[in-house]
């Protein structure tokens, strides 16, 4: 077998390609991405932090069970703020993916979850938007709550909970007590 075929997508604007001949043919395919390129992306970050620079590449591959697949890697630097302390805080997302292409949600489904083993399953098509494909990506791997791994909220947002005997007179369900007690 040949060398893959290196495709290169001329714009980053219209970034769509035949998913199933780039599998067929074993091509490569890689570009960047900005916030701007990702919007679902960019809703999801604090636009005041830097935003986000995307590498990506995808290697169409012999896939598995007679389908068309690809892996699909991305190496991303997010910015946003921490929700703790509310400085920028990078989010660094390095992975690769291996997919599986079907050409309906029907065959998708006929798919046993077992069978699919470490592939994702995707519906594909002869104009793929690889953007697209990359966003979600991107979106499925971000932290629920991005923050820095050692930083603890301003003591400002911090609250005492107070004396633990002012606590318990404030008991709501105290005279309930009482009341069991006269039983």
């Amino acid at each position: 077998m040949g060398t893959p075929a290196r495709l290169r997508p001329p714009n980053l604007d219209m970034q769509y390609t035949d998913i199933f001949e780039l599998s067929r043919t074993r091509g490569e395919l890689s570009g960047e991405l900005a916030a701007q390129d990702l919007p679902a992306l960019a809703s999801l970050i604090d636009p005041g932090c830097g935003g986000a620079l995307v590498h990506w590449s995808a290697v169409g591959t012999a896939g598995r069970n007679d389908l068309p697949g690809a892996d699909l890697t991305i190496d991303a630097q997010i910015t946003t703020r921490c929700v703790r302390c509310g400085e920028p805080v990078t989010l660094v997302i390095r992975k690769t993916v291996p997919f599986l292409f079907v050409k309906s949600e029907k065959e998708a489904d006929a798919i046993p979850i077992e069978d699919d083993g470490d592939y994702e399953i995707v519906v594909g098509s002869r104009k793929f938007d690889l953007a697209a494909w990359v966003e979600e990506e991107l979106i499925l791997s971000l932290p629920a709550f991005a923050q820095h791994d050692d930083c603890a909220p301003p003591a400002e947002h911090m609250h005492d909970e107070g004396d633990p005997a002012e606590a318990e007179r404030a008991n709501p369900f105290a005279c309930l007590a009482e009341l069991k007690r006269r039983r």
